[in-house]
């Protein structure tokens, strides 16, 4: 080729300055960990290019040679990067001198433009390689902290998804990310990132699913807004929450009450759902006469008083009187009239009264009969009044046709009384007045027994008091002794 056809095919300086651009780091991966390539040996062909047969072989698809001798850190140029190259260079300029960016192109520009295209980026890739300056330049050294574990990356990356993708980090939708995945970076930059964790928490039986950041349980559930102070867990408080996620279950802390057989109520913590389960969990056993308020199937709620009261019922029995029956009298044909026996004596009885008794925390509310028993029966008095007489009434006159003692009563009774039981003798010789057939004054009377007015009596106990004072003292208390022969 001709200097002259040589310079004629020069690129334009805007062109060469684009070129040289492409020194500019790419966000992939450190081109220290990159084989140098040297020589470009074409380009490929694209879509609507007309190629010549004639330089078919010298176009072929483009090929990056090894150069072993290269030093420093350098860049991988694809072959898309060479292609948009010689594509920006193949556009025909404007008559201002820029680009159309058309791609209908003649085919004398593009042939004119071919082999200074190939020279050019040849060009650029040397600049990569020179002492290693110029990519080693922009490396840079950022520390990536996941879940606060710190590793160091260098990269020739500008942005925070570059420095992830050459540590082989992909964050996901849950994880929590600082500075933005957009955001650009340099040397010493800190990018912090916080895996997403499923926790499933199933409070009280209902469950819950969030995503967080948090490390332990504690912290995951202070960022749900729930206090643990509150809660009993089925984990550890402090127990990592892998990154493949974690359950646990968890019941409510309520603070309550409790008061048995009438003491002192005692203050608690606890986590049972329900008053059962908390008496259960307190050994408190519960009778099947005890009563407990609320009832046991009442759920536990802050500041609930439960009472415990146990119910006793025994059994108690005590002995109590029975009161004597009423005395009786009974005729007896065999006993003078007048006279009378006294057959049965009269007692009271007792009874065995058994009795339920109800008590509420040792004290007795309650006492209920339920049998009675008589251990000994009550007695009355049973007495038999004589009806046998021999007396004989004849209107007011009374007859007693006795003669005991050798004794002749009626001759004696004339002579008091003429016979009459009703008499009265207000002014006797003697002082007293007398009464009755056998004219008993009152103090006399009453020595031999009888009460009240002798003339009240009947004739026949009249007699009979006439014969027992007889006994004491004879016929001498009367009067008309002499009459009794």
């Amino acid at each position: 080729m001709s200097k002259h056809h040589a310079a004629e095919e020069k690129p334009a300086a805007t062109q060469m300055s684009w070129i040289q651009g492409l020194a500019k780091p790419l966000e992939a991966e450190s081109a220290s960990k990159l084989p140098f390539y040297g020589a470009l040996v074409g380009h490929p062909p694209r879509h609507g290019d007309d190629v010549d047969s004639d330089t078919d072989a010298e176009h072929r698809p483009a090929a990056l040679v090894p150069n072993s001798t290269a030093t420093g850190p350098i860049r991988r140029i694809s072959a898309v990067e060479v292609d948009t190259v010689i594509g920006r260079l193949d556009e025909p300029e404007s008559p201002a001198g820029k680009s159309t960016g058309q791609r209908g192109r003649s085919r004398p520009i593009r042939a004119r433009l071919r082999k200074p295209v190939l020279i050019g980026a040849a060009a650029t890739l040397a600049l990569l390689t020179v002492g290693g300056g110029t990519v080693s330049a922009m490396d840079k050294t950022v520390s990536i902290v996941v879940d606060g574990k710190t590793e160091k990356v260098t990269t020739l990356a500008s942005s925070v998804a570059g420095a992830l993708a050459a540590a082989g980090i992909s964050p996901n939708s849950h994880d929590t990310l600082a500075p933005d995945v957009n955001a650009t970076i340099s040397d010493g930059s800190t990018i912090i990132l916080d895996r997403g964790r499923l926790l499933t928490v199933t409070v009280d039986g209902q469950q819950r699913q969030v995503w967080t950041t948090a490390r332990t349980v504690d912290e995951a559930l202070a960022q749900m807004g729930t206090s643990t102070s509150d809660l009993a867990l089925s984990a550890n408080r402090s127990r990592s929450i892998p990154v493949e996620g974690l359950s646990l279950s968890a019941f409510t802390l309520h603070r309550v009450s409790v008061s048995v057989a009438g003491g002192s109520a005692t203050s608690s913590m606890t986590a049972a759902r329900t008053v059962g389960e908390l008496l259960a969990a307190q050994k408190v056993t519960v009778g099947a006469r005890d009563i407990v308020k609320p009832a046991r199937t009442t759920p536990l709620s802050d500041g609930l008083v439960i009472t415990v009261d146990r119910i006793a019922v025994t059994s108690t029995s005590t002995t109590v009187p029975l009161s004597q029956p009423p005395a009786i009298s009974v005729n007896d044909a065999a006993l003078a009239k007048g006279t009378s026996k006294v057959v049965q004596q009269g007692k009271p009885g007792t009874a065995l009264i058994t009795y339920t008794v109800r008590n509420v925390n040792g004290r007795q509310v309650g006492k209920t009969e339920t049998g009675r028993r008589t251990v000994l029966a009550p007695v009355g008095q049973i007495t038999h009044v004589g009806t046998k007489t021999s007396f004989t009434y004849v209107g007011e006159e009374v007859f007693t046709n006795d003669t005991s003692f050798g004794v002749n009563w009626d001759g004696l009774a004339n002579c008091e009384s003429t016979h009459n039981p009703k008499a009265v003798n207000a002014n006797p010789s003697a002082g007293l007045p007398t009464y009755g057939l056998f004219q008993f004054d009152e103090p006399t009377w009453a020595s031999v027994g009888g009460s009240g007015n002798p003339m009240d009596a009947t004739p026949e106990e009249q007699l009979m008091r006439a014969k027992l004072l007889f006994q004491q003292r004879g016929l001498d208390p009367w009067a008309c002794a002499y009459a009794a022969h």
